[in-house]
């Protein structure tokens, strides 16, 4: 697939995206606290602190990949974009919205990862993922319709597996929320998966 000319306003949906999703990955790092010296002498306070807080890690690790790789499908995505219109900038605009909302879902459940109410927890984490990929797939679909409203010729072949690998992937999150209800540490597995899965190169397999 040829690489489509952008429009002004299609390289600043993306420059803005771009910062956006930029921020999210850096305010994730804050997720991960510095401990707080204690009083007196405690040899090996500081290793044993740093290792207590492994959920920190698990939930950064899993949230960063997965915000990353959606960053990388964006931009592949707004490689098929000849021209945006006003309801491509608001719902581009929609999907920014809970990417911006990840870090906080990511600190409440590596605190709550043992706790009793971590099921909440958890769910809140993967219901964030639900939201972007259901908006995703809006973006998507929008993309579609303006391409053919324009006459953008594509490889309608690639464009049927790359839809289907993106209801799949909004369909296995709506799993992973109700999965956390019930076993919140499998919503955690799942999401991690998921993360791997959105790795494989069939979307940019979709742009050559």
């Amino acid at each position: 697939m040829v690489k489509l000319p952008q429009s002004k306003d299609t390289a600043r949906i993306e420059s803005f995206s771009d910062n956006v999703f930029g921020i999210a990955l850096t305010l994730l790092v804050l997720t991960i606290k510095v401990p707080a010296i204690p009083d007196g002498d405690h040899p090996g306070f500081l290793l044993e602190t740093l290792a207590k807080q492994w959920p920190s890690y698990l939930t950064y690790v899993i949230s960063f990949f997965t915000v990353l790789l959606m960053w990388i499908n964006h931009h592949v995505m707004f490689e098929r974009v000849q021209k945006a219109d006003h309801a491509l900038m608001f719902l581009n605009g929609m999907m920014l919205l809970p990417v911006t909302l990840v870090p906080f879902p990511t600190s409440l459940l590596a605190v709550f990862i043992s706790h009793p109410q971590a099921r909440y927890a958890a769910a809140l984490f993967a219901g964030s993922y639900v939201m972007i990929a259901g908006m995703y797939n809006l973006v998507w679909a929008h993309i579609s319709r303006l391409n053919i409203r324009l006459g953008v010729k594509e490889d309608e072949t690639r464009i049927r597996r790359m839809t289907r690998k993106i209801r799949i992937v909004f369909g296995l999150y709506v799993g992973s929320f109700c999965l956390g209800f019930v076993y919140p540490l499998a919503c955690i597995g799942a999401c991690l998966m998921l993360a791997i899965y959105l790795a494989l190169p069939e979307l940019r397999n979709a742009t050559d």
